[in-house]
């Protein structure tokens, strides 16, 4: 087991499947020791999981001090409120997408909590994924200008050429409606790194979702879906425990080996092996004797698991971001290396690095000058940030 504190060790006890028949007395166990109580409160929402810790101490018979109590009572229906508005608006813009005619995937959000949870009440959802062909990319963000969204690029650039450049430069594009404080993250590839998950997209196998009546959505069905998640989850770090629980319960009943060898299969990497060694190190997830030596045995993959945990309990500010410092900044981006073995891979997440525009300038110059422009201006930065992170606490 990693050694993670008293509270998050209840938080992680409270997010494991609900099916999961030693659930309860695991949160019962984690809640024997001393824990603090807002601390709790605020790593549940850290983790976007204030409805599972909520649904978790109740059913355990775990009571909260009162004013912890009364807050994450908050924070838990304020989340549900988010995730049930996000629900609503992915059946929209589904909708939206069929009535014009552009064939769209949703992954993650509501369709992934329905479908690893049974109900879309337990974790945040605070934005709607959704999978289209790059050549319907115009067509779609026009539907969605329809619908009163608004393209959101690095602090909402509105300049076309700009704007093409960044679209052109990366997989995903943020739009937001401000009146519904909605968010849709509209996306043409589900990696950064084309030789991760290549097959993965709209030819993949689909399964439906009904969010509620009569809307039902598309999204992917349970071997591409675990490969994708491995591979975002895993590229992020596991950075929430939204993620891990997702995994977990999606694994839950399922033949993990031979899910494992899928993922691989299709370009998922050492991914799938972290996401399954956290969600039993972590979740308390049963994963057969075999494949947890085989796994443990390669040295990337528990580099990654290290790098994994570190983020998992990383500190987060006031404005929700992750307060890294500067030696963790450094991990994550070596990280990204590993998600995939051989050289092709590596060598694509360093072209990534160095052309993937970080601030507005970068979309002035040419497409072939932005790898000057940003190992001109990224170390300063990345020397600056502990310091600007430090001011803003």
């Amino acid at each position: 087991m990693v050694e993670i504190s008293s509270e998050l060790r209840l938080v992680a006890a409270c997010v494991r499947p609900r099916a999961d028949e030693r659930r309860l007395d695991a949160i019962r166990d984690a809640a024997s020791a001393y824990f603090d109580a807002q601390q709790v409160v605020t790593l549940a929402h850290r983790h976007r999981v204030e409805g599972f810790v909520e649904q978790g101490l109740a059913a355990a018979g775990v009571a909260l001090p009162s004013a912890a109590a009364t807050r994450l009572a908050t924070s838990a229906a304020a989340a549900r409120l988010k995730t049930l508005r996000s629900a609503g608006e992915e059946v929209r813009v589904g909708q939206a997408f069929a009535a014009a005619g552009i064939d769209a995937i949703f992954i993650k959000g509501a369709t992934l909590g329905m479908r690893a949870h049974g109900t879309t009440a337990l974790k945040t959802s605070w934005d709607v994924d959704v999978l289209v062909a790059r050549d319907r990319l115009d067509a779609a963000g026009a539907v969605l200008r329809d619908l009163s969204y608004r393209l959101c690029v690095l602090g909402g650039i509105e300049d076309p050429v700009k704007v093409r450049r960044y679209l052109a430069a990366n997989k995903e594009a943020e739009w937001r409606h401000a009146e519904r404080d909605t968010v849709v993250e509209l996306h043409t590839e589900l990696a950064d790194n084309n030789v991760a998950i290549p097959t993965i997209g709209l030819n993949s196998p689909r399964e439906t979702v009904e969010l509620v009546p009569g809307g039902s959505l598309a999204t992917l069905a349970t071997a591409p879906l675990f490969a994708y998640l491995c591979y975002h989850g895993t590229s992020h770090l596991w950075a929430r425990l939204k993620w891990v629980a997702d995994v977990t319960a999606l694994l839950r009943g399922q033949d993990i080996m031979r899910l494992h060898d899928q993922a691989v299969a299709l370009g998922a990497g050492r991914t799938s092996a972290v996401a399954i060694l956290l969600a039993h190190e972590l979740l308390g997830l049963d994963v057969p004797t075999p494949l947890l030596e085989h796994l443990r045995h390669d040295r990337a993959i528990q580099r990654l698991l290290r790098y994994s945990v570190a983020a998992i309990v990383a500190e987060q500010d006031e404005r929700g971001r992750l307060a890294r410092p500067f030696r963790e900044l450094l991990a994550y981006t070596r990280a990204q290396a590993w998600l995939v073995p051989g050289s092709t891979h590596r060598s694509g997440a360093i072209r990534r690095f160095l052309t993937r525009p970080y601030l507005p300038h970068h979309l002035a110059v040419p497409h072939w000058a932005v790898p000057g422009v940003i190992l001109g201006g990224l170390p300063i930065r990345l020397l600056l940030r502990p310091l600007r992170l430090q001011r803003e606490r």
